[in-house]
């Protein structure tokens, strides 16, 4: 929680709040900003920090009120909270001595452009500072940009201040003078004033630096809303920016995507049994190879397909006991070695074929941070389930839903018993809140270490979070683990962007170890004609927009946008949740369309067939090859090229290649590009130090150390895009790791 120290009204609806917020205050710098979420349930919205008091841990944001989040924003009180504060965001202006700068900032972009100018003359630079508002009363910070300006030109629409008209006026009376021709411009303001500049200012060659504040849902590159084209390349806002070279930025096209979500409300402008004493292990392995599986229960495919409720409805006691005794106890245990966080299969399932529930849980609890989820989302069919004797001649085990059973009922039945540990003396930070990081968190904290998670996000779960839908994972299920974590002494800050927020180096100063764990999750995307339209999205905006900023409540204020036809791209667990998201959402038609066939489909077994079942279509050994739009800027259609499948790529499958004449059309409204992601670069841009391979992973050695001395890595952000049960591997291998890293420390002090 932030408190607010300050809110005072600068013009009408145009208010300048203090707020008290530490860490942000001493990483920030000019040009950077923070995003905002004022109460549970409401709006990410991002706001440049217009000051800092790093003495005194308090930011600056000056808040224009245009729709429900940003007038409740301006409605704290002082001394009262604001829940999320993340940032700083962005990368820092570059500040240098260029001569004469000439700074123009129009309505709240003048909030913006102070610091800017405050920087620039401080310098060393000649500023002249050119704002303008539609009348007096909307023009803001005129006495406190004078101050560090060589001149102060203001302009209104009406005329009740300065001179009449645009901002535009007084810039091409200075580039026309050879006297005063500046050597840069900074331009800050409503997007159509920034094209006006960089359309005035081309011919004479002048450097123009715009501030880009596009749709952005939440700030820290994850879901690629912000997306802009500069020099024919795209680019995110928030991670890239938000300043760019005005004269290569696309404003045809921003301009046209943010009027996606531009609406009177809108702010963004600009998921028992007794004891049987052991007698079902008396069972002879031909008794359990005539037992059949078991099935699971779940929502009826017409009735789910228009809720997000679970569809898995979980095993009932007796039917998990009784899948239970068909595993025949191998004493090779081929599933454990199939298990990247090597949970002790056939031990918890032994005990619950006898019923005993509570043991089973504690050996479920030892070995796994998060069984509740993992039984849930882990691709068993493909690892534990994929190895297991019982499916060489039928059916394996149904692991993951025995796992789901006992994580479940352990929930229901069970008061959390905390391990006893002796406490270390070390402490360890762990930067990311997804599987990986809360797995690393559990494991070092049943060690003895004192653990503190760094989150970018207001809450916890990462993936599990924003990711995947409620009708998969309840995010009931999520708090319930991170509270399994919290009991043991794991601490969480949200809201921290580290490497902007907090640096590796100061983490080390205060921490004797850290684990990163913080994904790769910036959208990948194919630069494909029509690809920054309106109605088009990643993936990952998509499912954050829903899962994350509960788009799919009643009552909900963050915006999306819907159509007839939602066409998906990509054959992932990400791809179907995208398209079954689609469908809950109340589209008519949902296609997924898939470049290779569907025996090539990475996504899970099970969740291909809930997607046909609820009426998803699929379209197999089709590509993109260009998005159709209408005048308005909205998609329309969707050009796609034929493939068929030749000889086999590095990942084992088939390569799909053109079909010569192969193309054909269809029609769209909204389109999903869900074809992977790739290395964040916000916290390895700030750590020169740490290697990273040719696609921006970080590398680490047999020990998941990275290059520097105490910092070790895993998951995504190591392996490129992977599961949850492989970053939570990750995450358990890491930990132990860790600790004998921090033990082989001490040992050497004692010594």
């Amino acid at each position: 929680m932030y408190r607010v120290l300050e809110n005072e009204v600068l013009a009408p609806q145009v208010h300048r709040l203090v707020i008290e917020a530490p860490r942000i205050a001493k990483a920030r710098k000019p040009g950077q900003f923070v995003i905002i979420r004022c109460d549970e349930g409401d709006e990410r919205i991002p706001l440049t920090i217009a000051d800092e008091n790093k003495d005194a841990g308090t930011i600056t944001i000056i808040v224009q009120a245009i729709g429900d989040a940003t007038k409740k924003i301006v409605g704290r009180q002082v001394g009262e909270f604001i829940r999320d504060v993340a940032g700083p965001l962005g990368k820092a202006t570059e500040i240098e001595n260029f001569g004469k700068v000439v700074c123009v900032g129009g309505g709240v972009g003048t909030a913006v452009l102070f610091p800017l100018a405050k920087a620039l003359a401080a310098a060393g630079n000649e500023v002249t500072t050119i704002i303008g508002g539609r009348s007096e009363a909307l023009v803001i910070l005129r006495e406190e940009l004078a101050a560090f300006s060589t001149e102060l030109l203001v302009t209104t629409e009406d005329g009740s201040l300065g001179t009449k008209g645009f901002v535009t006026a007084p810039l091409a009376e200075i580039l026309d003078d050879p006297t005063r021709k500046p050597d840069a411009i900074y331009a800050i303001g409503p997007v159509p004033m920034m094209a006006a500049i960089c359309k005035q200012t081309e011919p004479y060659g002048v450097k123009t630096i715009v501030s880009l504040n596009p749709i952005m849902v939440d700030g820290t590159g994850m879901c690629g809303g912000c997306r802009v084209t500069v020099n024919n390349e795209v680019k995110f806002a928030c991670v890239d920016g938000p300043e760019f070279d005005g004269h290569q930025v696309d404003f045809k096209e921003l301009s046209a995507r943010q009027q996606h979500y531009v609406n009177d409300q809108h702010d963004r402008y600009h998921c028992r049994m007794t004891n049987n004493s052991g007698k079902e292990n008396a069972l002879t392995p031909k008794e359990r190879m005539a037992i059949s599986r078991t099935s699971m229960p779940e929502q009826d495919a017409k009735v789910r397909a228009t809720n997000f409720s679970e569809v898995n409805l979980g095993l009932a006691e007796q039917a998990a006991v009784e899948e239970a005794k068909r595993c025949l106890l191998c004493k090779n245990r081929p599933c454990v070695s199939g298990c990247p966080v090597s949970v002790r299969i056939p031990d918890f399932i032994a005990r619950v074929a006898e019923g005993r529930f509570a043991e089973a849980a504690a050996i479920l609890r030892e070995d796994n941070a998060l069984p509740a989820t993992t039984g849930r989302v882990c691709p068993q069919e493909v690892q534990c389930e994929g190895v297991c004797v019982r499916g060489k001649n039928g059916e394996p085990v149904a692991i993951g839903w025995l796992e789901r059973f006992v994580a479940d009922w352990a929930s229901e039945n069970l008061e959390a018993k905390l391990p006893e540990v002796t406490p270390s003396g070390k402490k360890v930070a762990v930067i990311g809140c997804g599987p990986g990081g809360l797995t690393a968190a559990g494991e070092l904290a049943r060690k003895g270490h004192e653990v503190t998670v760094f989150e970018a996000l207001h809450t916890s779960g990462g993936v599990l979070r924003y990711g995947i839908p409620e009708f998969r994972l309840p995010k009931a299920i999520v708090d319930q683990e991170v509270a399994n974590l919290s009991a043991l002494g794991v601490k969480f800050e949200y809201n921290v962007i580290v490497g902007q927020t907090i640096t590796i180096p100061e983490i080390m100063d205060e921490f004797d170890a850290c684990f990163i764990a913080n994904g790769a999750g910036l959208p990948i995307f194919l630069n494909i004609p029509g690809e920054n339209l309106k109605g088009v999205y990643s993936s990952n905006e998509y499912l954050t927009r829903v899962n994350l900023m509960s788009a799919y409540k009643r009552g909900s204020t963050t915006q999306i946008a819907k159509g007839p036809t939602t066409v998906v791209f990509g054959g992932g667990n990400t791809a179907m949740d995208a398209a079954r998201t689609a469908k809950r959402m109340g589209e008519g038609r949902v296609i997924l369309a898939y470049r290779r066939t569907k025996e090539e489909m990475p996504a899970r077994v099970e969740e291909i067939a809930h997607a046909e079942e609820e009426g998803i279509e699929f379209m197999f050994l089709v590509a993109p090859l260009a998005i159709g739009g209408g005048e308005d800027g909205w998609v329309n259609s969707v050009k796609m090229q034929q493939m068929e499948l030749g000889e086999p790529d590095a990942s084992g499958r088939r390569r799909p290649v053109p079909v010569e004449g192969g193309e054909s059309e269809i029609e769209a409204d909204i389109v999903i590009m869900s074809i992977g992601t790739r290395a964040n670069p916000l916290l390895t841009s700030t750590c020169p130090d740490l290697k990273l391979n040719k696609w921006g992973n970080i590398e680490v050695d047999d020990n998941q150390m990275t290059s520097l001395p105490g910092v070790f890595a895993g998951g995504d952000i190591v392996r490129g895009g992977a599961t949850v049960i492989l970053a939570m591997g990750d995450g358990k291998n890491a930990a132990n790791a860790i600790h004998s890293y921090l033990m082989g420390a001490q040992q050497q002090q004692a010594s």
